[in-house]
Order: structure tokens, then C-alpha cells, then sequence
């Protein structure tokens, strides 16, 4: 019988690369915004952090599946009704620099973001080369005539 990788497994190892920088932002609003703003104003910049984090990756892809990486990565942090309300609603902003935070956020993210890939980027290709070095039996007859 053939295992096939169910979509939950995709689902996870795609949350695995994003999710410390997720975890990191998460950190950095608590610490910075907890007494100056209200729960669903932080759960929005965090939903706008992780949407600009994974779009880089997610650009070409199915859209369905970005929004699902980014209910994932979202729920790392939030329970349930929270993310809900972080992905759907934009609070109404208690300070007049948040609605621009927001889109500064989620810029911000993505520039990580592309930092992200771009790295995974390298080590795939470097890895990749590695494995076709090693697959290479060592044919020669090309060099013997």
C-alpha cells in the first residue's frame, strides 16, 4: 500500500519555515503594543505581519492555500475565534497610526518574507546540487573511445 502525504502534512511542514519569524513578530507586539492598544487591533497587525510573511511564497500558488497557511501560522498564537476575527474584521482603530501600522506591518512581513525564501531558496539549490553529485554513478564512457 502507497502512503500518500495527506494535506494536513503539507499544511504543517509549510507552517515549520514560517512559523519562528511568526512566533518573533507574535513576541515583539505583546511587548511593544499590550497597554497602548486593544487585543483585536494586535491580533490584526499580527494577522497583517503573517499574510505579508507568507505572500512572497504563496505569489503563484493557489489562494486557498496561502489563507490556510496563514489561518495556521495565525493560530499558533490566537485560539480559534480570535484568528477568525484577526483574518476577517478590521478593528476600528483606537489611535490614528494604526491604520497605516497595518500595511506597514504586513510590507514588513513580506520583505521578511522574500528574505525567507530567498534563503530557503539558496539551500534547496544547494542541497539539490549535492544530491545530483551523489546520485551521478560515475560513467566514463564517454571520456574512453
Amino acid at each position: 500500500m502507497r502512503h500518500v502525504k495527506s494535506s494536513t502534512d503539507d499544511l504543517l511542514a509549510e507552517i515549520e519555515i514560517f512559523a519562528p519569524k511568526a512566533e518573533a513578530a507574535w513576541a515583539a507586539l505583546q511587548r511593544q503594543y499590550t497597554s497602548r492598544i486593544t487585543e483585536a487591533e494586535i491580533d490584526h497587525l499580527f494577522a497583517c505581519f503573517v499574510l505579508g510573511l507568507t505572500s512572497p511564497a504563496y505569489a503563484e500558488r493557489e489562494p486557498a492555500l496561502h489563507f490556510d497557511v496563514c489561518r495556521a501560522l495565525a493560530a499558533v498564537k490566537l485560539p480559534p475565534e480570535r484568528v477568525h476575527a484577526a483574518l476577517y474584521t478590521v478593528p476600528e482603530p483606537t489611535q490614528p497610526w494604526l491604520a497605516s501600522a497595518y500595511a506597514l506591518i504586513e510590507s514588513q512581513g513580506a520583505k521578511m518574507g522574500r528574505a525567507l525564501q530567498e534563503t530557503t531558496s539558496n539551500f534547496e539549490d544547494l542541497t539539490a546540487g549535492a544530491d545530483a553529485a551523489t546520485e551521478r554513478p560515475g560513467n566514463h564512457e564517454g571520456n574512453a573511445k
